[in-house]
């Protein structure tokens, strides 16, 4: 009986708010970066009402920041953020900012310091950029330091390189803004859970602990007899409380031509991640974010806005997180908990 009322308790408070509120920084949103409707997020915020009030984080890529602005951003340069006021606008909101940032890249593995004296110079320049500009960064996400450390001038396949590349690079960023948390994405399958456990206490060892780890899954690459996703995403999950990281999960889609290809993928995503968690255990952390590029070299895939259209980031969010926490029905409906 006890049980019964405290599941009914629990559907009515879901089914009260517009999409059970999620707990402080659970959410992210990085839209493309190139994205036509990019700065009309900050204009026209009425067209994402829903999805801007579930939305903890915002991330911006790294690229945001540097002039002149890499391709990358299309008309999305720093200036034109700048101008429509997206960082000061975020701080208005009560959102955090996040950037994504490179740390250790080919071209940052040069013999000497150089190469990552480089990097942290960038990161420094990036976060101060959205300093001038009105905004906060809280967090730094690094893209997939270990991956591109297994290139041989990064002195891979051996990860303990990477760490000691990212305790060079975490003291020196945390000198200099030591209320940022630093966190890193890693791809799966391309590593299995024993090498995060590895990568995670390698880092420990050298005393720059990851803030969080984000796990960027690309289902296509799951393989038979090794992988299974389910059953990794929990040992993932368990090695990140082990090692006291909050564990974040990168919702995305593959197809960077079209909306609705992008979608499907970014639902069969959602949709795994939905059926291995109950509504309760999600990661702490679930970003929604693109980085398609479509055959024509463009990163403009897909469009933001408004959340009411199918197929757009926001809708995909929206619907998205009602599917994470069990809500059915239409928008206004009642929702059901995951069991």
């Amino acid at each position: 009986m006890a049980r019964a009322l405290a599941a009914l308790l629990a559907a009515m408070l879901l089914a009260a708010s517009p999409a059970a509120a999620p707990e402080t920084d659970r959410v992210w949103f990085a839209p493309g970066p190139g994205t036509i409707d990019y700065l009309r997020l900050f204009e026209q915020p009425a067209e994402w009402r829903r999805a801007r009030d579930l939305t903890s984080v915002f991330k911006f890529y790294q690229q945001h920041t540097q002039t002149p602005a890499p391709a990358i951003v299309g008309p999305n340069t720093y200036e034109a953020l700048a101008r429509a006021g997206a960082f000061r606008t975020l701080m208005q909101w009560g959102k955090t900012i996040a950037l994504e940032v490179g740390a250790v890249k080919e071209f940052f593995c040069t013999p000497d310091a150089s190469g990552m004296n480089e990097a942290i110079a960038a990161t420094i320049a990036a976060v101060r950029a959205v300093e001038a500009a009105g905004g906060t960064v809280s967090y730094l996400a690094l893209d997939e330091p270990f991956l591109a450390g297994q290139t041989p001038v990064c002195g891979g396949p051996a990860l303990a390189p990477t760490a000691d590349r990212l305790l060079t690079y975490g003291r020196a960023v945390s000198q200099s803004f030591p209320a940022v948390r630093i966190g890193v994405i890693e791809a799966y399958p391309s590593f299995p859970p024993d090498a995060f456990d590895s990568m995670l206490g390698l880092l420990a060892a050298r005393g720059v602990k990851p803030a969080f780890l984000h796990v960027d899954v690309d289902i296509r690459a799951l393989r038979a007899g090794r992988d299974e996703f389910a059953r990794d995403m929990r040992r993932l999950q368990a090695i990140c409380d082990q090692h006291d990281v909050l564990f974040g999960f990168i919702v995305w889609g593959y197809d960077g031509d079209t909306d609705v290809l992008y979608a499907r993928d970014a639902s069969r995503l959602t949709g795994e991640l939905a059926d291995t968690f109950r509504w309760d255990q999600m990661p702490d952390h679930v970003v929604f974010q693109s980085w398609a590029v479509s055959s024509s070299g463009l990163l403009i895939t897909p469009q933001n806005l408004p959340e009411d259209r199918p197929y757009t980031h926001t809708e995909i969010l929206w619907s998205g997180w009602r599917r994470l926490v069990g809500q059915t029905g239409p928008s206004a409906g009642t929702a059901v908990i995951r069991r």
